[in-house]
């Protein structure tokens, strides 16, 4: 394999990944000004379904919309327990931080108890295969080509959907929500709504991710923090910023292990985000942000 295919083939396939989870967070983030720390786990979540419903003999489709549904419902959960009761106290309250997080260990803790810690392989649907092909001389399989495809078109989708009437309540919320409140808008309803978006989005993930990462009870944090990574590099709120952001993080980390070593990716990779947002503070799109006072 020559060296761009080793550097950005895995690259983008993962930086894709990566803005996935990125996306989950802006998701939530633009009603509710909560980043949900438990996102790296419910990706597990979905992953470990996937593993567990492939196993079990179901078609990858039918798999699919289960694991979707099923982890779209433990973040409306979430929701419930963890988030609304801060923000029912006050809308710029930061009890959040800690109750997402305490989330995320009952989840992991959970996840721990109903599987083994040993990784599971996922196959990917046929006729889908990870045998590399031969395109425009870059060595790339079936299914990361579909999984970087999937994305685009989930970005490309998100945007379109930020015109319509419920886009346009997102936005009103994410301004003021007291005045949105006084336009008939419900903040309540459009966070669970967002809840259940990005639980599902995080869901989807953790299904993309299954065949090309062993699913395993641990992966999560690691998802975590590359997509927060993405997320504030991208621009947070900004679906079109995590997909660039993701796509250069996951090039830096397949160059950082290329060229510099396996074991240094991750602070190659923490080294750029840290040069990223001494440069431009509010994201590579973003002069101003969505980013609101926490």
């Amino acid at each position: 394999m020559n060296p761009v295919s080793e550097v950005l083939v895995p690259g983008l396939t993962f930086g894709s990944l990566y803005a996935l989870v990125a996306i989950g967070f802006n998701v939530l983030y633009r009603p509710t000004n909560v980043l949900n720390f438990a996102q790296g786990d419910l990706v597990m979540v979905g992953a470990m379904l996937m593993a567990a419903t492939g196993l079990g003999g179901l078609p990858w489709p039918i798999a699919l919309v289960c694991v979707v549904v099923v982890v779209g419902l433990v973040a409306l959960l979430e929701e419930r327990l963890a988030v609304a009761p801060v923000l029912r106290r006050s809308s710029h309250a930061a009890g959040w931080v800690i109750t997402t997080l305490a989330f995320s260990l009952v989840l992991s803790q959970v996840a721990g108890r109903i599987w083994t810690a040993e990784p599971r392989s996922v196959a990917p649907p046929e006729p889908l295969s990870l045998r590399p092909i031969d395109l425009l001389g870059l060595q790339i399989s079936s299914y990361q080509l579909v999984v970087i495809g999937v994305v685009v078109v989930l970005v490309v989708a998100l945007e379109l959907g930020n015109r319509t009437r419920f886009g346009c309540a997102v936005r009103a919320v994410a301004a003021d929500r007291d005045a949105a409140r006084l336009q008939g808008i419900r903040p309540d309803r459009i966070g669970r709504i967002s809840f259940l978006a990005g639980g599902a989005l995080a869901g989807l993930a953790g299904v993309l991710a299954a065949p090309l990462l062993l699913a395993s009870v641990t992966m999560g944090f690691g998802l975590l923090i590359r997509g927060f990574f993405a997320a504030i590099v991208g621009g947070v709120g900004d679906h079109r910023g995590a997909l660039v952001a993701g796509w250069l993080l996951g090039v830096v980390e397949a160059a950082g292990a290329r060229y510099v070593s396996p074991g240094m990716q991750t602070a190659v990779l923490f080294g750029v985000v840290v040069v990223v947002l001494m440069v431009r503070p509010t994201g590579l799109r973003r002069a101003g942000g969505v980013l609101r006072h926490v």
